[in-house]
């Protein structure tokens, strides 16, 4: 399981996360570190529910041949309420996310930051070293560079600078009892933005599109464990779009590469990052289809 890097989920007194957790320095559970067999993909998004929305198939179907999941969040959605505090929604949130991570068999951790103060700033990136660190991936799965809020763009930054810094053995996270330096860099994926565009509206296409229509019901099960959610966004809304507008997000992915249902990514290829086409190969066999001409 992961390094859990907020026991009392991501509970907030005040304008400031509970950083307890982070305070004591636990150390990555041992059992995370065991003999290696399994590939290991960590999904690290900004809030509950944003692995489901976007990546929820291709879990799934990674799951099904035999990887090892992780998922974290950097908050516990604690702004995601029109009628609870933010205390309790975050408690919801957790455990709905939770739940959620269960049902594709993955763990899940919050780092403990805050709706809307998600940051690239050094003790940012220090907690989510740690808890990298603790899971060792071999590829690292997260939002895209540009996005429709800053939460995500920011996660992206993080899970970027993160990934190159959990091999560095001479970095330091500052927990009295760290984790150790990952094996190596891992491959680095970007989910598709919300609806595929970047904020002025404009297309952003894909590298890669994975088949997941024969995933797409339990994709709409798992985000279904998101019921806070589904309710605020019904209130905030007008409507109960949650699932539905979900499902065809997919379908119009879909119909961009002969799919019924698909997700899209696109692979980090910069200086210093691992260029295999781990995720291409791995998936091969359940459909891929390449949009641009990129390594595998």
């Amino acid at each position: 399981m992961l390094l859990d890097a907020s026991p009392v989920p991501c509970d907030h007194g005040g304008d400031a996360p509970s950083t307890d957790a982070t305070r004591t320095n636990r150390p990555a559970d041992p059992q995370m570190r065991h003999e290696r067999g399994a590939p290991r993909l960590l999904t690290v998004m900004a809030h509950p529910d944003d692995a489901e929305l976007l990546v929820g198939g291709t879990l799934f179907h990674l799951r099904e041949l035999g990887w090892e999941l992780g998922i974290v969040t950097m908050t516990a959605g604690d702004c995601g309420s029109a009628t609870h505090t933010r205390e309790e929604i975050s408690r919801i949130r957790y455990e709905e996310a939770r739940a959620a991570a269960e049902m594709v068999g993955a763990s899940y951790a919050c780092v403990g930051l805050l709706d809307l103060e998600v940051f690239t700033n050094a003790e940012s990136v220090r907690r989510v070293v740690e808890v990298m660190r603790g899971f060792d991936p071999d590829v690292v799965l997260t939002h895209s560079p540009v996005d429709y809020m800053l939460d995500h763009e920011e996660t992206s930054r993080l899970a970027r600078t993160a990934s190159f810094g959990i091999a560095a053995p001479l970095y330091d996270t500052r927990h009295v009892a760290p984790a150790p330096p990952a094996r190596h860099t891992p491959a680095l994926y970007y989910a598709d933005p919300i609806e595929g565009v970047d904020p002025l509206g404009e297309p952003v296409l894909p590298h890669v599109y994975v088949d997941v229509s024969r995933q797409i019901g339990k994709k709409r099960e798992m985000l279904s464990c998101h019921a806070s959610q589904r309710e605020w966004l019904r209130a905030h809304h007008g409507m109960d779009e949650y699932l539905d507008r979900m499902t065809e997000w997919t379908a119009s992915r879909g119909c961009e590469c002969g799919y019924e249902h698909a997700e899209g990514f696109r692979q980090h290829l910069g200086h210093g990052y691992p260029r295999e086409p781990v995720l291409q190969d791995a998936l091969r066999d359940v459909g891929v289809v390449r949009a641009r001409a990129r390594p595998g």
